[in-house]
């Protein structure tokens, strides 16, 4: 399996890729979990050598089309998942004891947020630190709905443990290829625990401010993850958390630490025009630049000077051994920890 997905890397199947991002989406942008089981079934089919249908990615392709449209979903296609043989309401009732609960035994004792405009590093600078082996993290298979189900899947493969060639892919494709386990933004997460955008369909948004609506689901997913990966420590990261610090920080007991990666105004504007993102801020549209300066300007009055540590990209990019040592000599000085007792068998002693 590791063969498969090194192979992947460069160039992930384009259905496959599409299963991934129908997941992905799914979680984020309804509420309907009949999309979230049936695209993890189909997923982990696909890991497996089972293809689905060409109705099936007929459909998939439609609902995704929708998302980029309208930022919503097609209603779900009972008959589509009938023909691909999976049942919905057995797989959602295997799912139930991965709720997302509360394990104070597994609270962390470092939390780690990496911040920063769309664009500017943030996921090459989590995919570092991730690789190190000291955080537990959210994954590209996390849900919020059962945080953890899918990341002991024996068709799902950390790439931890593929080799560090996957530091030098783009993100756009490991983040899609089937079986892989990514670090991830986990916006599906965020948004429901701190929503501070609505999303208009593809990659516009419309900015708002932040509210923290839902602290137990937050936290429940972060102690989750943090028992699967036997660390306590926790790493995360989000764009979007640059404009959630001050309830991200009252959530966290004013004890979370900040990595704040910083690019050049016009670099940064220039990667949103091509990679299509649009920004507006309480219903007025934004340029790329001014996006920027919305972003920026809130972590340097929102982020706590003395628990934020900044993070050039060029730095990164151009000497990624140095600046990796350097935050995690920051770190350290702050307290952050190794690993946690060994986690018990998923699904139990959650109560």
């Amino acid at each position: 399996m590791t063969d498969s997905l090194t192979a992947q890397l460069t160039a992930p199947h384009p259905d496959g890729t599409a299963i991934a991002l129908y997941r992905t989406r799914a979680y984020r942008f309804t509420d309907d979990p009949r999309h979230y089981v049936f695209a993890e079934a189909l997923e982990e089919n696909y890991a497996q050598g089972t293809l689905p249908s060409a109705a099936t990615l007929t459909y998939i392709r439609a609902v995704l089309d929708q998302i980029r449209a309208t930022g919503q979903l097609l209603p779900f296609n009972e008959d589509i998942a009938a023909a691909e043989g999976v049942d919905i309401r057995g797989e959602r009732d295997a799912r139930v004891p991965y709720a997302p609960r509360l394990m104070p035994e597994h609270q962390p004792t470092t939390l780690v947020f990496i911040i920063g405009a769309p664009r500017s590093g943030t996921s090459h600078l989590f995919n570092l630190l991730a690789y190190t082996g000291r955080f537990a993290y959210f994954t590209t298979a996390s849900c919020w709905a059962w945080p953890t189900r899918n990341l002991s899947h024996p068709a799902r493969r950390s790439f931890e443990t593929i080799g560090d060639r996957v530091l030098a892919v783009d993100n756009k494709n490991t983040r899609l290829i089937p079986g892989l386990l990514m670090p991830y933004e986990a916006e599906d997460l965020y948004h429901r625990a701190v929503p501070t955008y609505e999303h208009r369909g593809g990659h516009t948004y419309d900015l708002q401010d932040a509210r923290l609506t839902d602290q137990s689901l937050l936290n429940a997913s972060i102690q989750a993850h943090c028992r699967h990966f036997a660390r306590t420590s926790f790493l995360t990261k989000s764009p979007f958390n640059s404009l959630r610090i001050a309830q991200l920080d009252a959530a966290t007991g004013q004890r979370a630490l900040f990595l704040n990666i910083t690019r050049d105004q016009e670099g940064t504007a220039d990667s949103m025009r091509r990679n299509h993102f649009r920004f507006h801020h309480h219903g007025t549209p934004l340029t790329e630049e001014e996006a920027w300066e919305l972003f920026t300007t809130t972590i340097d009055r929102d982020a706590p000077a003395e628990r934020t540590l900044a993070v050039s990209h060029h730095d990164l990019l151009n000497d990624s051994g140095t600046q990796i040592q350097r935050i995690t000599r920051w770190l350290d000085v702050n307290g952050v920890s190794g690993t946690a007792d060994a986690p018990t068998e998923p699904g139990r002693s959650l109560g």
